[in-house]
């Protein structure tokens, strides 16, 4: 192994043009795929091919086509009796006018297109319920007529007329937001022309394109100016601990080409930007910045030993090669840990995670070295920052402090260990994407809007299989389902359902001359195919497919449910299906739709966390017994790694903050950095031990060397993450911060708990003979 290593070291200095050129020509063609890369944060792109529930939404699409909705809320302001006005019905019909004029809007419904069913003396007939928007007595007859419209009150118009709701069915693109995107665009510019604020009238907006939106714009501009503004940040720390230019900078070469590559991979395979993806770019500079830095603090400690530029490079490799790989190994398996979950953009982000921490070992290894041996400048303020910094007085200082209090750094680190395992059990998994957002963003407070109005903007989708084309005009399958339906409408958390049932009802009334005794289901299969022949012949503009499909087989409950908790949600599911069991065990429906979705998601989180978890935890463990040829030194060297994480997970308990997908994801990737620093610190320990020195001299020289670069990399990281604080978007302020915390308890793990250990386990006690004989064993191997 030494000799290859020896030669790698060789090759990369030799021809370092080569592989300057190499990596750069690889980065120019990464760039266009890497430019093709869309934005998918649909519900099915997050299932894996079979998987149940996406089958059960794709029927529900090739069923009923476009299923994702817009809700536009308008309020009467306090100087009109309600919304039956001139002006506010004028805004109303503005906007329904301009939906329907939208090509991504494939139905709108509103109080100004609204048609209600009454009899003539033609027959059935279906009239606009305003025809004259200026006519104030056709406000006072449609009040009166709204009243027994159940399908518009509570869904259109609130009972107490106050407040109106325009909803746009919105065309579906599966794999997509283009369509989404482009109509919140239009319309937010539409309702800014108009100036509907400044004349009393706010207009609220809801439903999946406005959060598809919202997820979209928000990541992008966190991204737009924090991973800059961090990058600014890092490189001025870095150069003022190592008062260099090319220490300044030469990290973020390395990581720019690894991103660029990745990238290029992503865009090869064909994989969309997504939330979870998001967390990429930071991940992918937490461990840039943590080789790099290794890199180049043992450099320019061969360069202050006196070496050219050209063998410190070389001696840069040979040293850090085998740590270096393992540490990417590692850092690899934690990312691809994750991939056990069922949600796919979390196997990409844990793939895309996994291949970019191998190659910024290529590149930290042979691009970044090549550089580095061109860099003749070696100034004395680089020089005594290496030698006498204050990081360097602090690593010499350290040692001697942790054999000292030894005894309390362990018993207060085992006791801080203990109360986090006793707490760490205690964590839930749960989530609520309206929490992404501050309290302070209009999306958060217009979804509580329409919940208090209207009972929630997300449907639960229920589709009735009766078996049959024609099916759903069989009265046996009316009655049933009009029983769910009444029950799910007397649910806390539920709105108005939509189904064919109010339409029966209300034609059987209609025919029957508005007489309320008749608001009933038809009686007959024949009378039910009747009804609705009838209505379609009326020249309704509503044509029902939202609730019946084509061959009139499927009937479709559209419940809307209010925002809350994925735990809630999922007992409301399984409540739901339990009162189907119980009541109308043959009834054959299937739960489906946009929040059967995210619950899954939910689902699958909850079960793979603990998986993850423990599969990355074992193969770290098991690469650190390799690569230290030791149990006893794979474990201690463990501690480190793992603590910060459980340690987090408590803080978690006690912020009362459940576990999501941005915290797993989170936990996965600093976990790769914490257990690459141990990997080095521990590495150089065992290398002087097997090189004759005692304990106490041991840790001095692990932590002259690799303490040194251990503290510059968690400071650098420390401070970078904490600018994602300042971030518009949850998730990512939850990055910031909870990177920031575990880089802060594994630098303490590092510094303290390990040496502490190592003085405590060792001590003078160790027999130096063992080490010795594990080196020339070692040696005679490498021969």
């Amino acid at each position: 192994m030494t000799r290859f290593i020896t030669a790698w070291a060789a090759f990369v200095v030799r021809f370092r043009w080569l592989v300057i050129a190499t990596s750069l020509t690889l980065a120019v063609f990464s760039l266009v795929p890497a430019q093709n890369i869309d934005y998918d944060n649909s519900n099915e792109s997050y299932f894996v091919e079979g998987d149940a529930n996406l089958l059960s939404f794709e029927r529900l699409l090739d069923l009923f086509g476009d299923v994702e909705y817009l809700s536009v809320g308008i309020s009467a302001p306090q100087s009109h009796r309600d919304v039956f006005n001139e002006e506010t019905l004028y805004v109303i019909h503005e906007l329904t006018e301009f939906l329907e004029e939208r090509p991504e809007v494939t139905q709108v419904r509103s109080l100004t297109k609204y048609e209600y069913t009454h009899s003539t003396s033609a027959g059935l007939a279906t009239d606009p319920l305003l025809e004259d928007l200026g006519n104030p007595e056709a406000f006072q007859l449609a009040r009166e007529i709204i009243l027994d419209e159940p399908i518009a009150l509570g869904q259109l118009v609130t009972e107490d007329f106050r407040h109106a709701r325009i909803t746009a069915r919105v065309r579906y693109q599966v794999g997509k937001s283009d369509y989404k995107m482009s109509l919140m665009a239009a319309l937010r510019e539409f309702i800014d022309e108009k100036d509907y604020a400044d004349h009393g009238y706010p207009v609220r907006l809801s439903g999946m394109p406005v959060f598809t939106e919202q997820f979209e714009v928000l990541t992008k501009r966190d991204q737009r100016w924090i991973n800059p503004t961090m990058a600014v940040v890092m490189i001025a720390i870095l150069y003022i601990s190592f008062r260099s230019f090319a220490g300044a900078v030469l990290p973020w070469v390395v990581i720019g080409l690894d991103v660029v590559w990745v990238s290029g991979l992503q865009g090869i395979w064909g994989w969309p930007h997504t939330v979870v993806e998001s967390a990429l770019v930071p991940a992918l500079i937490i461990i840039g910045v943590g080789i790099s830095v290794h890199v180049l603090v043992d450099f320019y400690r061969f360069r202050a030993q006196g070496l050219s530029p050209e063998r410190a490079a070389e001696a840069t490799v040979e040293h850090l090669w085998i740590p270096a790989f393992y540490t990417a190994l590692t850092t690899a398996a934690g990312f691809l840990a994750l991939s056990v979950t069922e949600l796919v953009p979390v196997r990409q982000f844990a793939w895309l995670g996994a291949i970019g921490a191998l190659l910024l070992f290529v590149a930290a290894m042979t691009t970044m070295p090549a550089i580095m041996s061109f860099v003749h400048s070696f100034s004395s303020k680089t020089e005594n920052s290496v030698k006498q910094g204050l990081v360097a007085r602090l690593t010499a200082w350290l040692p001697e402090f942790t054999a000292r209090h030894m005894r309390l750094l362990v018993f207060s680190s085992t006791t801080v260990l203990v109360i986090s395992l006793l707490l760490v059990p205690r964590l839930n998994v749960d989530s609520n994407f309206i929490t992404y957002f501050k309290e302070n963003n209009p999306t958060r407070a217009d979804l509580h809007y329409f919940d208090h109005l209207y009972r929630g903007t997300q449907n639960l989708d229920i589709v009735i299989d009766t078996g049959e084309p024609g099916g759903i005009h069989d009265p046996g399958h009316l009655i049933a389902a009009s029983g769910l339906q009444d029950w799910l409408e007397r649910q806390p958390e539920t709105g108005k359902v939509l189904s064919i049932i109010d339409f029966h009802r209300q034609i059987n009334r209609a025919l029957n001359y508005g007489d309320p005794e008749w608001y009933a289901l038809p009686d007959s299969r024949s009378m039910a195919a009747q009804f609705l022949l009838l209505y379609g012949n009326t020249g309704a503009e509503e044509d029902l497919s939202d609730v019946k499909d084509f061959e009139e087989r499927y009937l479709r409950m559209s419940v809307p449910i209010t925002n809350m908790p994925a735990s809630e949600t999922a007992a409301l599911l399984n409540r739901v299906e339990s009162y189907i069991d119980r009541f109308h065990p043959e009834m054959n429906a299937e739960l489906t739709g946009g929040l059967v979705m995210y619950n899954a998601q939910d689902n699958y989180i909850n079960q793979g966390v603990f998986r993850s978890f423990i599969v990355a935890l074992f193969i770290i463990a098991a690469s650190f017994v390799i690569l230290f040829r030791s149990v006893k030194y794979g474990l201690i060297a463990l501690i480190p790694s793992v603590v910060p994480i459980l340690i987090t997970g408590a803080i978690l308990v006690l912020m009362d903050t459940p576990l999501n997908l941005g915290t797993m994801i989170v936990g996965a990737m600093t976990m790769g950095i914490a257990v690459d620093d141990a990997i080095h610190v521990m590495n150089r320990y065992l290398s002087a031990r097997r090189q004759g020195e005692a304990t106490d001299r041991a840790i001095h020289l692990a932590m002259a060397e690799s303490g040194r670069a251990v503290v510059f990399t968690s400071l650098i990281l420390v401070i970078g993450f904490s600018i994602m604080l300042l971030g518009s978007f949850i998730p990512y302020i939850y990055t910031g911060f909870f990177a920031a915390c575990i880089m802060s308890l594994a630098l303490l793990g590092d510094l303290l708990i390990l040496p502490a250990l190592l003085h405590w386990l060792d001590g003078e006690r160790a027999a130096t003979a063992n080490f010795q004989e594990e080196a020339l064993t070692a040696t005679e191997e490498k021969s």
